[in-house]
């Protein structure tokens, strides 16, 4: 009989995933609004009503993107941290369980704390890589569109002012300077984990020095970008990037 994979820590990522659609359809709705408001001409009360519509989007996208990084995404991600913990050392912080998500045979130690973040970034990083590419191709199109409208001499200033508005005061751009921040250190924290592991161990109290500088680097990552890494990637991935595991395990005698 198989052994079933559980991980009840990923019911506090469920919701600030769908909070994360939510906020990305009113961010849209909003812009789309905006680009209406310019060309609904002078009819007074289609006008107004357009007005009051877009005060609403907003207010509700401020509030639901709010709810979204300053509670939500800190509460998956202290839950998630926790668990890290727990696992590593061999106690219970909290009433969650996972089996499974991580993927090693090593005692609780510091050693299994420092190759648990080894796992974590390689999927980390692996996840971050396929969701910059679609927010590449989303600044390249805005770009192009920009620079169309730049080029006819038709395009009003006002147009203009909302399409350098949109790109510059929304998350568009934003996020993907995150994400390509966060791919990066993720990289360089996968890099540092191999070196460490695939050389001879220093003495005990440089590897737990090097262990805990490591997984400071990635929690403080995580934490400080406030990118939430898609679900829907991951478990796509997980099959591939689990056998990529297990060779990388033997190849450094982990």
């Amino acid at each position: 009989m198989s052994i079933q994979r559980v991980d009840t820590v990923e019911k506090y990522f469920k919701p600030l995933v769908t909070s994360d659609k939510v906020s990305n359809w009113l961010l849209w709705i909003s812009i789309a609004l905006s680009f209406v408001l310019l060309y609904v001409g002078e009819n007074a009360a289609l006008k107004s009503a357009l007005n009051v519509l877009f005060i609403v989007v907003t207010l509700l996208y401020f509030a639901v993107s709010n709810v979204t990084s300053l509670y939500l995404a800190r509460r998956a991600q202290n839950k998630r941290l926790t668990n890290l913990i727990s696992n590593s050392f061999g106690v219970s912080l909290d009433d969650e369980e996972t089996n499974l998500y991580y993927n090693n045979t090593q005692n609780p130690s510091v050693t299994r704390l420092g190759i648990n973040v080894f796992e974590n970034s390689l999927f980390s990083k692996t996840t971050a890589s396929k969701m910059v590419v679609g927010e590449r191709i989303k600044i390249a199109v805005y770009i192009v569109l920009t620079a169309v409208f730049i080029i006819n001499r038709n395009t009003s200033l006002e147009l203009l002012a909302i399409i350098a508005q949109t790109l510059l005061t929304t998350t568009i751009l934003t996020n993907w300077i995150k994400l390509e921040i966060i791919k990066n250190g993720f990289e360089t924290i996968y890099d540092s984990c191999r070196v460490l592991f695939l050389n001879p161990m220093p003495r005990e109290e440089l590897f737990t020095s090097q262990v805990l500088d490591i997984v400071i680097r990635y929690e403080i990552l995580k934490a400080s970008m406030g990118i939430n890494l898609s679900s829907a990637i991951f478990h796509k991935i997980n099959p591939e990037m689990t056998l990529q595991w297990e060779r990388i395990k033997t190849r450094i005698g982990l």
